[in-house]
């Protein structure tokens, strides 16, 4: 299994929410070995005011996090998909091939912690819906993730984020009528058209255009515009496939 972990800022439930997502596992889940899904939340002892951990506290944690990974991974054949920060807590989670001994692991990994107050919840979940409908960005959060990646690789090659350029989009579409929709009404809300092209390969979403806007790319600016057309592809059935643009230094 893939180890490709990241973290991203959401609101849950109106409180912000750190998520750490191991996103390699999406293309194994769900795994129908590891069908009981185990979480530990543990409760701060000086949480910042917004509800997310303190750096002053952050040493901690990670060993809190180390002491449960070691014993619930052995002791219930289990993997870590990730975990969540929020309002004054970190709940860990786990899919596991058995909840047989997840108490017992749990009390054993805690006792070098007394100070910390915990809970536990154990579920059986072999589609693994946790994973894939919480811990697992929505298309929108993982295009924010994507253009935070991107913005880090511009920044290293010295690129002036907030200078104005041409940034060019892909979109692809599974007919050519669609692509024409949404052509027009890039248009109107002011994009450029660029030019079209058909994959070699026959089937869904190989009806492709591009569409150029001369912006910053500040990374809410570019959400914004990725957002604006992931939305707009999405009413024409067309896919938003990521967005390039020189390097700009000045």
């Amino acid at each position: 299994m893939d180890q490709h972990w990241t973290s991203y800022f959401i609101t849950m439930d109106d409180h912000p929410a750190s998520i750490f997502v191991n996103l390699g596992l999406h293309a194994d889940a769900p795994i129908r070995s590891k069908a009981w899904r185990l979480r530990v939340r543990i409760h701060f002892r000086n949480p910042r005011p917004d509800g997310l951990s303190d750096s002053e506290e952050a040493p901690v944690l990670f060993l809190i996090e180390d002491a449960l990974n070691h014993q619930i991974t052995r002791e219930c054949n289990a993997i870590t998909p990730g975990r969540i920060t929020t309002r004054g807590r970190r709940e860990f989670c786990y899919y596991a091939g058995t909840n047989k001994n997840f108490r017992s692991a749990v009390t054993t990994a805690m006792a070098g912690f007394p100070e910390y107050r915990f809970q536990l919840a154990e579920k059986h979940d072999p589609e693994w819906e946790y994973y894939l409908h919480v811990l697992y960005p929505s298309p929108e959060e993982f295009e924010r993730i994507k253009n935070r990646d991107l913005l880090a690789v511009l920044a290293k090659q010295g690129d002036v984020l907030t200078a104005a350029r041409e940034v060019q989009h892909w979109i692809y579409f599974p007919s050519e009528e669609a692509r024409a929709l949404f052509r027009h009404e890039a248009s109107n809300v002011g994009f450029k058209v660029g030019y079209e092209c058909e994959s070699d390969v026959q089937g869904e979403g190989h009806f492709g255009l591009t569409v150029l806007r001369t912006q910053s790319v500040e990374q809410n600016l570019i959400d914004e515009t990725v957002i604006e057309l992931l939305r707009l592809a999405k009413r024409f059935h067309g896919e938003y496939d990521g967005w390039e643009t020189p390097v700009v230094n000045q």
